[in-house]
C-alpha cells in the first residue's frame, strides 16, 4: 500500500458531513431526483422489465426496493436492477467520469434502504462516491474511445465503492479492501454501445460495489494496491503512464467537483449528440424550417473515435442513440428528440430515410492540429434548396443543462414528471416529485422509496 490508497481509504472514512460543501449536496440532490425520474421511466422499457424478470428469477431475500416495481430483493440485486434501470434510456446525467448518479444512487439506495438511513447519508455517500471516481479520472490520462472499456464501468465501479463503504460505516482497511476487490470487477466494452448491455454496465458497478464492501466487512483479503501496483486496477484499465496515483488522490478533499460538473441531460440519448441536436433544432425553430426546405444538413468537428459513430444506420432504433446520424436525420423530421424518438416505427418511416440521406457527418482526421477527443462545438450547417447555408454551434461545456446553464427547478420537475408518469398513476406522480425533492430533509428513506412502488 502506498500513501495514495491510504489517502483514498482515509477520505472516504474520515471526511465529516460538514465539510462537504452545501453546493456539492444541491448537485447531489438535484442529480438523484432526475436519476429517480429517468429510472421510473426504465421500468417500462422492453430491458428494463428483462432485468427486473432476471432479478426475480434469482429468488434474492430481502426488502430492497425495485424502483417502478412491487417486486422487493436483496440489496445485492437492487443495485444491480436499479442501475440498469436507471442506465436504461440513456437519459441519466453526465459528467466527471461518465454518468455518475446511475453508478452512485442505486448503491447508496440498496445499502441505505436495509440500514434505515437517512437521505442526509445518501446525498453525503453520494458527493464522496462521486469525488473519488473524479479524482481517479482527473489523475488519468483516459480516453474510453481509446481503451474500449466504459468509464462508467471503471471509475465508476470504484466510486460506487466508496459510496457503499461509507454507508456500511467500513474502517480505513476495511475500505482499502473493499477498493482491492472491487478493482477486479470493472467491465464493459464500447461496441456494445446502442445495446441493451450498455446500461447493465451501471448496473454492474453497482452491484460490485456492495458485493465488494459487504466482503470487505466481513474480513475478505485484498489487494491494498490498487493504484501503485504495476498490475493494479490503474495499471490494467488505465494503461502504463496513463495516470499518476499521487495527483489521483492529493486534492481529495481540497477541491470538490461534484458542485460544478454534472449534467443534466435534456435528450434521452447518448451525450455527445447533445451540441449538434441543441444546434439544430435552435435553426429549425428560429428559421421555421421543414424537411422539404432541405437540400442538406452537416455536422462538422466529429472525432474518429466518437462513440455516435457506432451506428451510422441502425438496424433498430434503440442504437439510434448512439448514432449521430439518426439522431440528427430524426430531429430534422420532427424538430425534437424525446423518448419515444427511438422506437422501430420512427426509424422505418419514409420520411427518416428522406431526411437521412440528406444528413452529412464529417470527420475530423486525428492529424488535424485542431483534432479533440471531446470537441467543444459540433457545428451544424443546414443548406437549404434555396443554396442559403444556415449555420449554428453550441459549446457542449456551457449549453442548457450543464452547470454553467443548469435546468431550472420547473425544468427539473417536469422532466421528472413526464418520466414518471410512464410508470406510476397520475394521482402519485405528485407525492414521487415532493418526496425526491426533499430528499436532503429525509429522516428515513422508506416514504420516498414507497412514492416510487406502484399502488
Amino acid at each position: 500500500m502506498s500513501v495514495c490508497e491510504a489517502r483514498l481509504a482515509k477520505f472516504v472514512t474520515e471526511t465529516a458531513p460538514e465539510v462537504i460543501p452545501k453546493e456539492s449536496y444541491r448537485a447531489a440532490l438535484e442529480a438523484s431526483f432526475d436519476c429517480i425520474g429517468v429510472t421510473l421511466a426504465g421500468a417500462v422499457q422492453p430491458q428494463g422489465k428483462m432485468i427486473v424478470e432476471f432479478v426475480d428469477a434469482q429468488g434474492g431475500n430481502g426488502a430492497c426496493t425495485i424502483i417502478g416495481n412491487r417486486l422487493r430483493t436483496s440489496p445485492y440485486l437492487a443495485a444491480l436492477a436499479n442501475g440498469t434501470l436507471g442506465h436504461a434510456l440513456d437519459f441519466d446525467d453526465m459528467g466527471g467520469f461518465g454518468h455518475p448518479s446511475v453508478a452512485l444512487l442505486p448503491t447508496a439506495l440498496a445499502i441505505g434502504e436495509q440500514l434505515g438511513k437517512s437521505g442526509r447519508d445518501i446525498l453525503s455517500a453520494y458527493v464522496i462516491g462521486f469525488e473519488v471516481a473524479v479524482h481517479l479520472n482527473r489523475g488519468s490520462e483516459n480516453v474510453q474511445g481509446l481503451s474500449g472499456f466504459h468509464s462508467t464501468a471503471i471509475f465508476g465501479t470504484m466510486g460506487a465503492t466508496a459510496v457503499a463503504a461509507r454507508l456500511m460505516g467500513l474502517t480505513t482497511e476495511q475500505t482499502l479492501m473493499a477498493f482491492g476487490l472491487a478493482g477486479s470487477t470493472p467491465s464493459g466494452i464500447l461496441q456494445n454501445f446502442g445495446t441493451y448491455t450498455k446500461p447493465l454496465h451501471a448496473g454492474m458497478a453497482c452491484r460490485s460495489a456492495v458485493m465488494a464492501a459487504s466482503l470487505a466487512k466481513q474480513g475478505w483479503l485484498a489487494t491494498d494496491a490498487f493504484l501503485s501496483s504495476k498490475v493494479g486496477w490503474a495499471h490494467a484499465y488505465i494503461g502504463e503512464h496513463k495516470y499518476d496515483p499521487e495527483t489521483m488522490t492529493a486534492n481529495l478533499g481540497k477541491t470538490w467537483f461534484s458542485k460544478d460538473t454534472i449534467v443534466i441531460k435534456k435528450y434521452p440519448c447518448c451525450g455527445s449528440n447533445h451540441g449538434a441536436l441543441d444546434a439544430l433544432t435552435g435553426l429549425l425553430a428560429e428559421h421555421d424550417i421543414e424537411l422539404d426546405d432541405v437540400a442538406r444538413v452537416d455536422v462538422d468537428n466529429v472525432p474518429s473515435i466518437s462513440h455516435v459513430l457506432l451506428h451510422p444506420n441502425p438496424t433498430y432504433g434503440y442504437q439510434g442513440k448512439f448514432s449521430l446520424h439518426y439522431n440528427i436525420a430524426t430531429a430534422l423530421v420532427d424538430k425534437k428528440i424525446g423518448i419515444d424518438s427511438f422506437s422501430d416505427e420512427k426509424l422505418n418511416r419514409p420520411e427518416y430515410r428522406e431526411a437521412r440521406a440528406k444528413t452529412h457527418v464529417n470527420v475530423m482526421s486525428d492529424w488535424d492540429p485542431e483534432y479533440e477527443h471531446g470537441p467543444t462545438y459540433n457545428p451544424v450547417t443546414i443548406t437549404l434548396k434555396n443554396g442559403e447555408r444556415l449555420t449554428k454551434k453550441v459549446n457542449r461545456r456551457t449549453m442548457h443543462g450543464a452547470p454553467a446553464d443548469p435546468l431550472s427547478e420547473r425544468e427539473l420537475k417536469d422532466k421528472f414528471r413526464d418520466c414518471a408518469r410512464l410508470c406510476l398513476p397520475d394521482g402519485q406522480v405528485e407525492s414521487a416529485v415532493e418526496a425526491w425533492w426533499m430528499l436532503d430533509s429525509a429522516a428515513k428513506l422508506t416514504p420516498a422509496l414507497e412514492s416510487v412502488t406502484p399502488r
